[in-house]
């Protein structure tokens, strides 16, 4: 499975965020879904941060070189 580019998924988790902090708008002050969605949002960050991570990692990788005998 071909990976993500990083542009695309920078895209991705501004777009899924941005629903998020909708549906939190939408649901501000009520006792059960604020906290649950709030939860999801920090959730969401950390998980794709991590893959975010991940991939600038493998962008800014130098090529390995090879080592002549």
């Amino acid at each position: 499975m071909p990976r993500e580019s990083t542009e695309a998924m920078v895209r991705n988790i501004g777009r899924e965020l941005g629903e998020i902090a909708r549906a939190i708008d939408l649901y501000r002050g009520e006792a059960l879904a604020e906290p649950k969605l709030t939860g999801t949002w920090m959730a969401h960050l950390l998980l794709c941060s991590k893959e975010l991570l991940h991939n600038l990692l493998i962008d800014t990788a130098p090529i390995p070189r090879r080592i002549k005998r």
